[in-house]
């Protein structure tokens, strides 16, 4: 159908084709169709894991192995470095987190707004 018909025209041409052109017979053999296509359907694949996700699977639990083996044996001044790098870390994001507030509010409102934008345009057409 042509777009730029508003939906009452569209209905209207809908109501007219109803109205004046005949209907055709049903044919006979129909069900018997309809039936065929229905039993032949084949029956939904039950789920089935692949060689693909075995190897994703060894390779996840692979990698977990190995960090905790690795955080296992490390020295401990090792993990005291890393201790007070985290420390200085979270202070960090702290003293210089008075940005992130105010970003996280406007972000959130435009994100809001951009989802409920499109709807009220779409409403303030029909």
């Amino acid at each position: 159908m042509d777009n730029r018909l508003t939906p009452e025209q569209k209905d209207a041409l809908i109501e007219r084709a109803l109205h004046n052109i005949p209907l055709a017979p049903m044919p006979r053999d129909i069900t018997a169709s309809v039936m065929t296509r229905i039993q032949t359907a084949p029956a939904p694949r039950l789920f089935q894991v692949t060689w693909n996700d075995f190897a994703i699977a060894f390779t996840i639990a692979l990698c977990v192995g190995a960090l905790f083996f690795t955080v296992q044996n490390l020295p401990p001044i090792i993990l005291a470095k890393i201790r007070i790098q985290g420390i200085l870390f979270y202070q960090d994001l702290i003293v210089n987190a008075r940005w992130l507030v105010p970003a996280l509010l406007f972000g959130s409102a435009a994100f809001f707004s951009a989802l409920t934008i499109p709807y009220l345009r779409d409403q303030l057409r029909s």
